[in-house]
């Protein structure tokens, strides 16, 4: 036996040891190293690679200690601090012993064992390097990325990350604070599955036990498995005590089915099923949820969706379709005043093909049209089909060239004048639209001239109006002018080092007056006035309806830039747009009278100078009325995550929109939400949206969310108006046992489209990285 000592004496010894080369030799290399082309040349890598080439398989064996004890090849004990490294698995204790021959190591006091975010301890280990198998009796175990720990009496390493541990206790809560725990008499750990499977266990919550099962799946990380969910509970005024009982099946990497079971006390049971999927060239994703007996309507309900995306080289293919058995369905058993809401249901089909300079493409667009509550909602157009052929050159000679030629088939049914079917205004369509552009530009400067020729042809059309025509053809120009410029000058504000910009911007449009009261509106509607539509020549959206006008949009910019950051903490905008003739084309047939010489007065600005705090206001201003007709103000606190105070006011004013007049955009609301730490690891939630029109409440919310290290409670209360003045109040309260699941209804998303930068408190399992956890 030889001895090797050294104090203190750092000794590394690689068993995969190559061939030594003789002296002669080395000596004739040494000799050609020094010329330039032998050098070794060495390529920095500015960060690490997930994918270079891992040291698996017949991987060399790296041993370290302060002592080593041994004959090569034979056996091995390393003394103090003693360490065995091989393909990302580390092993240490006091003392480690080990036999070339069976290739094991014996690892006694303070004995440990990590591979990939997971580490085994134990007063001593038994391991096998090549088959990764071994045991450690009255082990501990801890997962990195979760912080789950446990106890086990002992832990059998079977090889490829999979464990069993006899006798166990798994937790994610810290060292004296087990608030909850699971028991198991086994526990199979699947390190690559991300899952631990308990046989016999029993969960334990505040010492008590609340659950029990002779098998028991769990997450360790974030990877997918087959099992049942954590089950969730809730309680709603519309659909009763309800609970909700998924099994997930993990039926390949890139194909999943989820089964909910959904028992509600005031509905029935509602099975729910989504099926997902994922290739290469198509995703998508089919939603299938029915009742086949509603209790309150004692008919069979059901709601459908698909989506589907496909790419063929150049060909893409898509599908959005949806679809419900009646007009109620959404406004019934959605949890959210955003899904209740909906009333147009698409359900679209298109394929497409598109090269450098072009595209091409073709689909049919439907829709399902919901009348909650018998209520009228005008349907839109479906388009059976349409067809689009457009072409785009951003620089043809310092030119921009854009042509889009569209044909469609337009279809409603049932006239909204006679109530008549076959009189809507059905018919063909055919739009060819063309224009160049010249944009020119330096640095403080711009002017865009803009030609664009529309011609449109209307045959076959099908319409209750005597005076529209069965077929009918117009054709127009239409020119516009952009241009602006932008001065800047440095200044200080506050102390700070600020550059300030003003921009005067002047956009200028012609269009000669055609004749349409002959013609149908399939979809051209008034544009909503704002400063992108200042920018446009068209007061109308869609191509049935093109306003002539002789008009000039005047808009002027400030904005102060942080010379340091970048960072625009203030701007203003103010624009107007004046008119140099009357209007004479009107959406539906009539004559629209003397247009006024100018537009209505726009003003908008923020303001985020002071770290956290977020002032934003916009103002319209009508000459018609000489009153502000529109106001949208705000103030946002956010200093920290998850600490989010808002206050918003909204005001739209129009006196020909009464309270029973079809469309009524008349709104006076004031919207408050927030997201504050009461005390610590306590959290208040709420939202109060009040209508002073209506001299009612649209939506509030409250609640609690309360975070102890390894459980999250939260709870909350939402009351919203549906359809036709009708509420609905919904319960919400789920435990989140970190790194288990949860139990209860949610409402995370409910506070999420309620409170204005809302964020969930909490850790989420994660994907653990090649160099995450190196030990």
């Amino acid at each position: 036996m030889e001895a090797f000592r050294a104090l203190p004496v750092f000794v590394a010894v690689t068993l995969a040891m190559p061939l030594l080369v003789s002296a002669a030799e080395r000596d004739q290399d040494s000799e050609t190293a020094t010329r330039p082309e032998y050098g070794l040349k060495l390529n920095a890598a500015r960060r690490l690679d997930e994918n270079a080439p891992s040291e698996e398989g017949d991987a060399p064996t790296y041993l370290t200690a302060f002592k080593m004890i041994g004959t090569p090849n034979e056996k091995i004990e390393l003394i103090d601090s003693a360490e065995v490294r091989r393909g990302g698995s580390v092993l240490r204790g006091d003392t480690i012993t080990y036999t070339f021959a069976n290739d094991e190591v014996y690892s006694n006091g303070n004995a440990l064992v990590a591979r990939n975010g997971t580490i085994f301890k134990g007063p001593e280990l038994t391991y096998h390097l090549d088959a990764e198998t071994g045991e450690m009796p009255n082990a501990t175990f801890r997962y990195l990325p979760t912080q789950m720990r446990g106890t086990s009496d002992k832990i059998e390493l079977l090889g490829e990350g999979k464990a069993k541990m006899c006798n166990a206790m798994v937790t994610t809560c810290r060292e004296g604070e087990e608030a909850w725990w699971i028991k198991a008499s086994d526990i199979d750990y699947d390190e690559l599955d991300g899952s631990a499977v308990g046989k016999n266990a029993r969960l334990y919550v505040g010492g008590i036990p609340v659950f029990a099962s002779p098998y028991f799946s769990f997450p360790v990380g974030s990877e997918r498995k087959t099992g049942f969910l954590t089950p969730r509970f809730g309680m709603s005024s519309t659909l009763g005590v309800n609970m909700e009982v998924p099994f997930y099946w993990n039926i390949a990497p890139n194909y999943d089915y989820t089964l909910t079971l959904k028992p509600m006390s005031k509905r029935g049971v509602l099975f729910g099923n989504e099926f997902r999927y994922l290739q290469p060239t198509f995703s998508g994703q089919v939603d299938y949820n029915v009742i086949f007996k509603d209790k309150e309507t004692h008919e069979r309900r059901y709601g459908v969706a698909w989506k589907h995306y496909q790419r063929i080289g150049d060909v893409s293919l898509g599908v959005d379709y949806q679809k419900v058995s009646d007009n109620d369905y959404l406004s019934d058993f959605s949890t959210t005043i955003r899904e209740s809401s909906e009333n147009i249901l698409n359900q679209n089909f298109w394929l497409s093909y598109g090269q450098t300079y072009w595209s091409t493409s073709i689909g049919v667009y439907k829709n399902q049209t919901l009348r909650p509550n018998r209520n009228w909602v005008e349907k839109p157009y479906e388009k059976e089909p349409e067809f689009n052929l457009s072409g785009y050159v951003a620089d043809f000679h310092g030119a921009v060239l854009d042509s889009r030629l569209t044909a469609t088939r337009f279809r409603r049914g049932i006239s909204t004048y006679n109530g008549l079917r076959g009189t809507s205004g059905d018919g063909n369509r055919t739009l060819w639209n063309t224009s160049i552009s010249y944009p020119l530009m330096g640095s403080y400067w711009f002017i865009t001239p803009k030609i664009t020729y529309s011609l449109t042809h209307y045959n076959d059309i099908k319409h209750a109006r005597a005076e529209i025509d069965k077929s009918s053809t117009r054709s127009l120009p239409i020119y516009s002018l952009d241009t602006g410029l932008i001065f800047e000058r440095n200044s200080t504000v506050f102390g700070r080092e600020t550059e300030q910009t003003l921009e005067p911007r002047l956009f200028y449009a012609y269009i000669p007056y055609r004749n349409q009261r002959h013609m149908p509106n399939f979809d051209s509607s008034s544009a909503d006035l704002n400063f992108a539509e200042l920018f446009t020549p068209n007061k109308y959206t869609g191509f049935d309806r093109i306003a002539n006008t002789n008009q000039l949009s005047a808009v002027l910019t400030t904005r102060y830039i942080d010379s340091g950051t970048g960072k625009e903490w203030f701007s203003a905008t103010v624009g107007q747009r004046y008119y140099f003739t009357d209007e004479k084309v009107d959406l539906y047939w009539s004559n629209p009278g003397k247009t006024k010489n100018r537009s209505d007065v726009l003003a908008a600005s923020q303001f985020s100078l002071f770290e956290g705090w977020r002032l934003e206001g916009a103002i319209q201003y009508s000459t018609e009325w000489s009153r502000i007709s529109k106001t949208s103000a705000g103030i946002r606190y956010n200093p920290r995550d998850f600490s989010t105070v808002a206050l918003y006011y909204r005001y739209n004013y129009n006196p020909n929109d009464t309270r029973d007049a079809f469309y009524n955009t008349n709104i006076k609301q004031i919207d408050f939400s927030f997201q504050w730490p009461l005390m610590k690891d306590l959290y208040g939630l709420g939202r109060y949206n009040y209508s002073f029109r209506d001299k009612k409440v649209v939506d509030s919310l409250m609640g609690l969310e309360y975070r102890a290290g390894c459980w999250i409670l939260r709870g909350a209360v939402q009351r919203y108006i549906r359809s036709e003045g009708r509420s609905t109040t919904n319960f919400f309260l789920e435990l989140e046992l970190v790194g288990l699941g949860t139990v209860g209804s949610s409402p995370i998303q409910a506070l999420s489209e309620g409170i204005t930068g809302y964020k969930p408190i909490g850790p989420k399992p994660v994907e653990v990285g090649r160099y995450d956890y190196y030990e």
